[in-house]
């Protein structure tokens, strides 16, 4: 099975909440030990780099660099032109936000069969399983 890792559930590992980090720990180790393949985007890499970049945090982004090398099974998946026009089909079906479409394409485009976000909007999606941080 492979995993879809949004961007969210990054952000608690390294900079959340005691109880998000260490639920996105527990779950990143379970499917790490079931030998699950763990992928992102290269937009989930964007947004994990904004504020850090902002605020002139280098080391900040290079633990945000090393993580996702270190803890994605395959390279990050790139946006290209089939992506981009399932991004357009989920925004206009369920008006989801255009980086919320892209992740979901992106997901479905990389053969993920659970998305793991903390987005509870994007459990309408049906085409592939939603799974939250929060549960």
């Amino acid at each position: 099975m492979k995993v879809f890792i949004d961007t969210a559930p990054l952000i608690y590992l390294i900079e959340g909440s005691t109880e998000f980090a260490d639920r996105v720990e527990v779950q990143l180790s379970q499917w790490i030990n079931a030998d699950m393949i763990l992928t992102s985007s290269t937009l989930t890499l964007l947004e994990l780099l904004v504020i850090p970049h902002k605020q002139k945090n280098n080391r900040l982004v290079q633990k945000y660099r090393a993580l996702m090398q270190d803890l994605l099974s395959v390279p990050m998946v790139e946006l290209n032109q089939t992506i981009a026009v399932s991004a357009a089909e989920i925004r206009g079906t369920y008006g989801f936000k255009t980086p919320d479409s892209i992740q979901l394409a992106t997901a479905l485009h990389s053969g993920s069969d659970i998305f793991y976000t903390n987005d509870l909007r994007l459990s309408k999606f049906k085409e592939i399983t939603i799974l939250t941080v929060a549960g």
